[in-house]
């Protein structure tokens, strides 16, 4: 039982194994995480082991901008420094400090008052000296205190001595006390009258200070006036706070203040200290080998950023060209192109840095697969394959540009060119337009003309370069993967090509039929939007069949009919053998399968009119079956076959007509190709009856220059013999 289940499972592995759709997942996704590695590798940047204070031993280069946080967070605290205070006038710093004055003022009038007049009514009532004097140290001492409250809610704090001293008019007398009022009174109208700022109100009390020390009143009433002045003035020049904070805050976030380190730039050279601003720069462009875990976002972006470029492909391909998409063939052509430009932009990253952008050939890719494939899907891989690139060489926008640009120049400049000279020509052509490129974007940009020029050398240098890559890669992509290019149908064009000699010496008869087919099949495909240079080219090989048995074949003959002494049904196998025959030629000669595929269908499944009516009436045989008269086919599958199919016929009939008027020769064409259209060997082709009808005019255009009438020249020596009588 397990030994059946394990070669079950076997089997399944192995037809697993043999679906081409899974062959083409396998290429792609194996491409894509080989694409995804290259690219992590070449976009993360090398990493150096420095510390702070140590001697720098390498030569760093920024591999693009940046802030230098140190330097700008210093530049920011100077600027917000520099920014002096914003002062403004305290007007109510000034009315306060007056009123509080007369405020001190009627307190203490009104202290002395209650005490001079509570000492009156005691001098009435009390007789005894003692308890008098007793009495007005009370009143005194209770006016005091109830004077000491007033004041501290006014601020004011003044010793008990001097407020003894200042309610009693016995000690402090009247005059004195006018005095300092007086005197006082101005000082701090005069004060109060400047500005004065937090830093310089020390300053003018102690002016004032002095300034009463000078005058003649009792010691005690120039501390109360020094304790007066240190409670109630306060600063009228203060701080705006807001405005202040405004002006600091744009001093600090001006840009100015911000310092960038530009890509190319020289962070540390070899033998610089390493300071604390070069580190965290460092550290920022990680440029640091100080992290042992794996950079995840790093990689993950870059990842999902391929998966992007990988899925933006496969839905353009998916819309616009699904033969493409569903092609093992394309499919690996088109990762391995990529996978070469996405190698090469590595090393040439890896050796110079700086100029990798200009030296990458992008549109080398470009070319190739215009030149394999198909025009619109080489622009679509040039612009998905630019992007990859961009990340690997972090190429700026000119770079980008340049690629873009270049590339579909080229990819439209090689399409369906059939001369080497062109490709050369396209390396002149890509370069020139590298050169206005930079050249555009060097004035844009204000680069100085040394660094243009040396730019546009390089960029010129490089379509010379990716001209030259392009002619050594396409062949060996066309011989691996059996592709045909125009170039390649030119090269099987050539007369001297070993078949096509074999068939002017073994078989003229074929060789000149197959020159006549291959007029006809290029100018009817040309006309319907076909391959021309296909259609030509596969007429040329469609009967190298015919050289296993030339003489078995009408148009070889030059006496004897050979099929006049065998069957029917001889004949017919070996008229037909001439397909399988064409194939194994083909296959030793190493042709293209786009010819070998003409070679197949040529004749569809087309009936041996000829020998199955031979069969039929001159052998009468009993078991005549039409399928047993009939090529094996596969019936056309392109334009291209079926026009050879219809050229085949049409040469052959017209060929064989006796009156070869152009009226009569049309009526035969169109019969020819309605024959064929009904017996349905163009079903599984994609002509249309408006295409049928451009074929068939497509073949008289031909066919009229062939056998076109002429004039009968008259016989030279019956015309001497007139002249002489």
């Amino acid at each position: 039982m397990n030994k059946d289940k394990e070669l079950h499972t076997r089997g399944f592995f192995k037809l697993f194994l043999k679906n081409k759709s899974v062959h083409r997942y396998i290429i792609a996704i194996f491409t894509i995480i080989l694409l995804s590695i290259v690219i992590v590798d070449g976009a993360s940047p090398k990493q150096y082991s420095l510390s702070l204070g140590e001697i720098s031993g390498y030569d760093i280069i920024s591999p693009g901008n940046i802030i230098d946080e140190v330097n700008t967070l210093k530049n920011r605290q100077e600027a917000e420094a520099s920014v002096a205070y914003v002062m403004i006038k305290d007007v109510k710093a000034s009315s306060e400090a007056l009123k509080k004055w007369v405020d001190f003022v009627l307190a203490v009038e009104k202290s002395r008052k209650n005490t001079r007049q509570s000492i009156r009514d005691a001098e009435v009532f009390e007789t005894d000296e003692y308890f008098l004097e007793e009495s007005k140290k009370d009143i005194i001492q209770k006016e005091a205190l109830s004077l000491d409250a007033k004041l501290k809610e006014l601020g004011i704090s003044i010793a008990n001595g001097l407020l003894l001293y200042i309610v009693s008019e016995e000690n402090c007398k009247e005059k004195d006390m006018e005095s300092f009022k007086e005197i006082l009174g101005e000082h701090i109208d005069e004060i109060i009258g400047k500005s004065i700022s937090k830093e310089q109100l020390s300053s003018e009390i102690s002016k004032v200070e002095s300034s009463i020390n000078e005058t003649e009143i009792p010691q005690e009433l120039k501390d109360v006036a020094s304790l007066i002045l240190k409670s109630i003035i306060k600063p009228n020049w203060v701080i705006d706070e807001e405005t202040t904070r405004r002006l600091k805050q744009e001093a600090y976030d001006d840009p100015k203040n911000i310092v960038t380190i530009e890509k190319g730039t020289r962070i540390l050279a070899i033998g610089e200290r390493v300071t604390e601003d070069k580190l965290q720069i460092l550290e920022k462009l990680n440029l640091l080998r100080t992290k042992s875990r794996f950079d995840f976002p790093f990689v993950g972006g870059i990842l999902v950023l391929v998966l992007l470029l990988a899925f933006f492909l496969i839905l353009y391909m998916r819309h616009f060209n699904r033969r493409s998409l569903y092609s093992r063939r394309d499919i690996s052509v088109i990762c391995i192109v990529v996978s070469i430009i996405i190698l090469i932009a590595r090393g040439l990253y890896e050796i110079s840095p700086t100029y990798s952008p200009m030296t990458v050939p992008v549109c080398v890719a470009a070319m190739l697969i215009s030149i394999l494939l198909e025009l619109k899907l080489a622009i679509v891989i040039n612009l998905v394959l630019t992007i990859a690139v961009a990340i690997i060489v972090k190429g700026d926008i000119s770079f980008i540009y340049m690629s873009v640009i270049s590339g579909t120049f080229a990819a439209y400049f090689i399409s369906n060119s059939t001369q080497r000279s062109r490709l050369s020509l396209a390396g002149v052509v890509i370069g020139g337009v590298n050169v206005i490129i930079i050249l555009c974007f060097g004035l844009i940009y204000k680069h100085d003309w040394n660094t243009i020029l040396r730019n546009s050398l390089i960029v010129f240098m490089n379509g010379l370069g990716s001209m030259v890559l392009t002619i050594g890669i396409a062949p060996f992509l066309e011989s691996i993967f059996n592709i045909i290019t125009p170039l390649k149908l030119i090269e099987l064009a050539n007369p001297n090509h070993p078949l096509i000699k074999r068939l002017l010496l073994e078989a003229p008869g074929t060789y000149h039929h197959s020159l006549m087919v291959a007029n006809l099949a290029e100018m009817a495909t040309e006309a319907i939007g076909g391959n021309p240079v296909l259609a030509r080219v596969g007429a040329y090989f469609h009967d190298i069949g015919k050289l296993k048995r030339p003489h078995f074949f009408t148009e070889n003959q030059m006496g004897e009919n050979p099929h006049d002494k065998i069957t029917a049904n001889l004949s017919t196998l070996i008229i037909t053998s001439h397909v399988s025959d064409g194939i194994e030629l083909a296959d030793k000669y190493k042709l293209p399968n786009a010819i070998k595929d003409i070679i197949k269908q040529h004749h569809g499944e087309t009936l041996v009119a000829y020998f199955y009516h031979k069969a039929k009436t001159v052998e009468k045989a009993d078991d005549v079956k039409m399928e047993h008269f009939r090529y094996q086919g596969p019936k056309p599958k392109t334009k291209e076959s079926a026009v050879v199919l219809l050229a085949d016929s049409v040469e052959a009939a017209v060929r064989s007509m006796t009156d070869k008027t152009e009226g009569k020769i049309e009526g035969f064409v169109r019969k020819t190709i309605k024959d064929k259209l009904d017996d349905g060997q163009l079903d599984q082709c994609n002509l249309t009856l408006r295409d049928l009808d451009t074929i068939a005019v497509a073949f008289m255009k031909v066919l009229s220059g062939f056998f076109h009438a002429r004039e009968k020249y008259p016989d030279i020596k019956s015309i001497s013999n007139k002249i002489t009588k």
